[in-house]
């Protein structure tokens, strides 16, 4: 499955974790997955960057969120605001957990860049 959309800014958690992430556009168009973490790849015109990807509601943080595509492109440091992109999903890491604090938080998702170069072999 992949997803097409602008990328659009988020509420910079990702950022503030040390993992920022390109969110798409709810507007966004194609087959989004169910809720969890995906290993896959974001496409920039003809440039495609390995991605750890998030599907759901960031359910660690209070209050209700809609749902979100996410990516966080590893190894590069982009600005993707404003940028139509497509992020193709190429296998499910886990699924979505809500993690009792940051610390938590930051170590799963450690855990799952690692996972997602075992993936997708980068």
């Amino acid at each position: 499955p992949a997803v097409r959309g602008l990328v659009v800014h988020g509420e910079k958690r990702g950022r503030e974790l040390g993992f920022p992430t390109a969110n798409l556009s709810p507007e966004a168009e194609g087959l989004i997955p169910a809720d969890g973490v995906y290993a896959g790849w974001l496409r920039d015109g003809d440039r495609t960057y390995p991605s750890a990807i998030s599907v759901g509601t960031n359910p660690t943080f209070a209050g209700v969120r809609p749902r979100v595509v996410e990516a966080f492109v590893l190894d590069e440091t982009l600005d993707l605001y404003d940028h139509e992109v497509e992020v193709v999903f190429v296998a499910r890491i886990r699924g979505m957990v809500a993690y009792e604090g940051r610390e938590p938080l930051i170590a799963q998702m450690t855990d799952d860049v690692v996972r997602t170069r075992a993936v997708l072999g980068s």
